[in-house]
């Protein structure tokens, strides 16, 4: 519907809880990043704690450790700052994206499924191995997935090494990234010439994809925020006098389910550029569907 969207508050941008699902993660992530840290300095005997219990192999999958096809994803390789900083910063910029529209809690089970499947997507190809993988890798590669399929014609602007800018569209990033993982799949992971789970990335990838597909573009309410938050629209919004002209402006659209998509893309717009962004015709949209949408 029209209000159930976040972004329609009062006051562009939008606002978000204190205590978001995005920041919930990220504290917890980088909490465990430090124990990690701990338990190594101060218990170095006992080899890798955290990686022996939590960590996703196929050995540890084999001896019914299956939590590790979740708890995999909240560990991250203690030898540099690089792995953790790369996915922290995904998920910061993604997520924060991608929540205001999934709701907190369809983004947690989103996250979580998602490093469900990388890890299942893992374990396809290294169910004999011992070799752990950790990692938020899959989760992160999930929501660009997402993100891109959602949004694949606005141009963002990315820090390329973290220092050159580069503006692209993100329907190129999607296909560049699905390109270079299966590439690192089939000539670095599957003949041991390297230890990066490109396998997780593609399971991840695909758990984007099939959630776009199959739960959020299609309407399932799996896919959308169980409640519809309280919203005050904006003043210009709400200050707006009904047309009482026969004919002012008519919305070409055959069904009530097309005019929610016309809706729904709007809103998008809003969120992304915001509400001085929209033509006269899009605000007229807006204006008639308040109505008919409501009944």
């Amino acid at each position: 519907m029209l209000y159930d969207r976040p972004y329609m508050r009062q006051g562009y941008p939008p606002v978000r809880d204190k205590a978001s699902m995005v920041t919930s993660l990220l504290v917890i992530t980088i909490a465990v990043f430090v124990l990690q840290n701990v338990a190594a300095v101060f218990f170095p005997r006992r080899g890798d704690i955290f990686g022996e219990w939590f960590a996703l192999s196929g050995q540890h999958f084999r001896e019914l450790k299956v939590w590790t096809l979740v708890s995999y994803a909240f560990l991250h390789s203690t030898q540099s700052f690089i792995h953790i900083l790369g996915n922290m910063l995904g998920l910061f910029f993604i997520g924060r994206i991608v929540e205001p529209i999934l709701g907190p809690q369809r983004f947690l089970q989103f996250y979580l499924g998602s490093a469900f499947l990388a890890g299942l997507a893992y374990l396809a190809f290294h169910f004999n191995g011992f070799n752990p993988v950790v990692g938020a890798s899959g989760s992160i590669f999930a929501l660009l997935a997402f993100f891109c399929l959602l949004r694949p014609e606005q141009p963002i602007t990315l820090l390329l090494f973290f220092v050159l800018p580069v503006t692209m569209k993100p329907k190129w990033i999607f296909w560049g990234s699905l390109a270079i993982s299966t590439f690192g799949l089939l000539a670095y992971e599957l003949p041991g010439r390297s230890f990066m789970a490109h396998s997780a990335h593609l399971g991840g990838m695909l758990a984007g994809i099939l959630y776009f597909r199959f739960f959020y573009a299609s309407g399932t309410s799996f896919a959308r925020p169980a409640s519809k938050p309280s919203i005050e629209l904006p003043e210009w919004f709400k200050n707006r006098k009904p047309s009482r002209r026969d004919i002012s402006y008519q919305v070409n659209r055959s069904s009530r389910a097309e005019l929610q998509k016309e809706v729904d893309r709007i809103l998008d717009k809003i969120n992304a550029t915001g509400f001085g962004s929209l033509s006269e015709e899009e605000k007229s949209t807006l204006d008639r569907a308040k109505d008919i949408l409501s009944k």
